[in-house]
C-alpha cells in the first residue's frame, strides 16, 4: 500500500476502534451500574438485548448506505454522534436515561461492521482476506481489552471479600457496604467521548476513499489505472436476487452459534466478579486472571484467529474454494466439548471450589484445577475465534463487491438477534438460578449443536457460488477493457 493509503486506513480504523469500545465500557462495570441504579441482571439483560437489536438494525441500514454513499462521510457522522452521546453519560441518574443513551450509542456504533469489512475488502488483496480480517479481529480484541482495563481502573470494589454462593447476595453486600464507590462507571465514557470527537475531526482531513472492487483478482490490475472505475452500485432491485446464491442463506441465518457467546459477552464481568469471586485489585485474583489469560491469549487470538484463518487462506490458495467454509465448520464443531466442560467446572477463587461448590480444593490442588479450566476455556475459545475470519471471507467471496456492505450488514443484523437472545435469556436464567455458569453451560450445549446443522449444507453450495461471482467479475473486466 502507498503511504497515503496507510495513513488513511490508520485514521479510519482508529475511529472505528474507538466506537467498538462502547459496549465494553458497559460490560466491564455492570456490577457498578446495577448497584448504582438499583437494578438486577434481568433488567441489564433487557437493556443489553435492546442495545444489540438496535445495533443490528443500524448495521443493516449503514450496510446498505455504505454501498451507495462515501464510507468516510458515514464514519465521521457516526463518530461525532457517539462522542457527544458518550459525554452525556456523566449526567445519567435513572435507568430510563441509560436506556435512551444506549439506544443512541447503538445507532452510532452500527456503522462499524459494514464499514470496516467493506473498507478492508477494497484495500486488501482477495487472497489474503482471512488474515486481514484476523488481524483486524486481533486489533479489535486488543481494543476491547484496553477499553475493559480502562473502565475497570475506576472500579474499586474489593470482590475478594464476597463470600456468598449466590449472585444476588453478593450484589446486595456491595450496595450496603460500598455505595460510595458505585458511581464511577460514568467516567470512562466521558474521557473516551472526548477522544472520539477529536479523532472524528482528524478523519475529515486524513481519510481517503478506496476504489470499490480494486482488490478483486479479476479487476485489480485493471483498476490500478486511474481511467478505470468500478461503477457498479447496489440497487433496491438487487436485494431480491441476493438469496439466489444459496450459500448466503446458510451463512447469514446461522445465528445460533453466537447465542452462547452473546450471553458470555453480556455477563463476563459479573461472572468473574460475583461468581468466580475475582477482584482485579487482589493478588490472588490477579494471579488467577494471569493464568487464565496465559492460555486464552495465545490460544484464542494467535492460534484461533491467525492460525486457523491462515489455514483457510491456504486451502483457498491451493484451489479449494470451499476451504474457508470447511475450516469454519470444523471450528464450529470442535469448540463445543471444551467450552461445555469448562463452564461445567464453575470455579470460585474465593472459596477455592469447583463444579458448583461440590469440589473444594486447597493449595496446589486448586491451581492445578484452575490451570485445567483455563486450558479448556482457551482451546474452546481458539476454535470459536477461528470461525469469524473464515466466515467473513466466505461471505465476501460469494457476493459481488457492490453487494458486500449490505450482505455483511444483513449477516451481522441476523447475528445481533442471536446475541440479543443470549443477553435476554442469560439475564432471566441468572435471575432464576442465581448462577452464570448454569446459563453458559446449557446455552453452549443446546445452541452449539443446532448451529452445526447450518454449516454442513455449505459444503454443497459454496463452490458453485464462488465460481458464479468469479465469472461475473471476469466478464466485467472484459467490458471495461472493451470501452477503451
Amino acid at each position: 500500500m502507498k503511504k497515503k493509503e496507510i495513513v488513511s486506513l490508520s485514521f479510519f480504523l482508529f475511529l472505528i476502534l474507538i466506537l467498538i469500545m462502547d459496549n465494553t465500557l458497559i460490560l466491564s462495570n455492570e456490577v457498578l451500574i446495577a448497584a448504582d441504579l438499583g437494578i438486577y441482571f434481568d433488567i441489564i439483560g433487557i437493556m443489553l438485548g435492546t442495545y444489540t437489536i438496535i445495533h443490528g438494525i443500524a448495521i443493516l441500514s449503514f450496510g446498505y448506505l455504505s454501498d451507495i454513499i462515501t464510507r468516510k462521510k458515514l464514519l465521521i457522522v457516526a463518530g461525532f454522534l457517539w462522542g457527544g452521546t458518550a459525554l452525556l453519560h456523566v449526567l445519567i441518574t435513572e435507568i430510563w436515561q441509560l436506556f435512551l443513551a444506549r439506544i443512541v450509542a447503538a445507532i452510532a456504533t452500527g456503522v462499524t461492521a459494514p464499514l470496516s469489512i467493506s473498507y478492508l475488502a477494497d484495500i486488501i488483496p482477495s487472497t489474503a482476506r482471512s488474515k486481514a480480517f484476523a488481524s483486524w479481529s486481533l486489533i479489535s480484541t486488543i481494543g476491547y481489552l484496553i477499553a475493559g482495563s480502562f473502565a475497570l481502573s475506576f472500579n474499586r470494589i474489593p470482590y475478594e471479600e464476597l463470600e456468598a454462593a449466590g449472585v444476588s447476595e453478593n450484589l446486595n453486600y456491595i450496595i450496603v457496604n460500598y455505595s460510595h464507590l458505585v458511581n464511577t462507571w460514568r467516567y470512562p465514557f466521558f474521557y473516551l467521548g472526548i477522544l472520539a470527537l477529536f479523532v472524528s475531526f482528524l478523519n475529515i482531513f486524513f481519510t481517503i476513499e478506496p476504489k470499490r472492487g480494486a482488490k478483486e483478482k479479476g479487476l485489480e490490475a485493471l483498476l490500478k489505472e486511474e481511467k478505470y472505475q468500478y461503477s457498479y452500485k447496489i440497487k433496491i432491485s438487487d436485494l431480491k436476487f441476493i438469496f439466489v446464491r444459496k450459500s448466503n442463506f446458510f451463512l447469514i441465518l446461522n445465528f445460533f452459534d453466537v447465542i452462547a457467546s452473546g450471553l458470555l459477552t453480556a455477563f463476563i464481568f459479573p461472572y468473574i466478579n460475583l461468581e468466580m469471586g475475582i477482584s482485579f485489585s487482589d493478588p490472588v485474583g490477579l494471579l488467577a486472571i494471569a493464568i487464565l489469560l496465559a492460555f486464552i491469549i495465545p490460544l484464542s487470538l494467535f492460534i484461533g484467529q491467525f492460525g486457523l484463518a491462515h489455514w483457510g487462506d491456504k486451502k483457498v490458495q491451493k484451489g479449494d474454494l470451499s476451504g474457508r467454509v470447511k475450516v469454519a465448520t470444523i471450528c464450529g464443531i470442535l469448540n463445543l466439548p471444551f467450552l461445555i466442560i469448562a463452564f461445567l467446572m464453575s470455579p470460585n477463587v474465593t472459596r477455592k471450589s469447583f463444579f458448583f461448590d461440590t469440589l473444594s480444593s486447597t493449595g496446589i490442588e486448586f491451581w492445578v484445577f484452575w490451570t485445567l479450566f483455563s486450558l479448556l476455556l482457551g482451546i474452546g475459545l481458539a476454535f470459536s475465534f477461528g470461525i469469524a475470519p473464515n466466515w467473513y471471507s466466505s461471505l465476501i467471496d460469494v457476493n459481488l463487491p457492490e453487494h458486500r456492505g449490505t450482505m455483511v450488514a444483513m449477516a451481522s443484523f441476523v447475528d445481533t438477534f442471536g446475541r440479543a437472545f443470549g443477553a435476554f435469556l442469560g439475564g432471566f436464567i441468572v435471575t432464576a438460578t442465581n448462577s452464570f455458569s448454569t446459563a453458559l453451560f446449557w446455552s453452549t450445549l443446546i445452541f452449539g449443536i443446532v448451529s452445526t446443522c447450518f454449516w454442513v449444507p455449505l459444503f454443497f453450495t459454496c463452490q458453485k457460488d464462488f465460481n458464479a461471482v468469479a465469472e461475473i467479475l471476469k466478464e466485467r473486466a472484459e467490458k471495461l477493457k472493451s470501452k477503451e
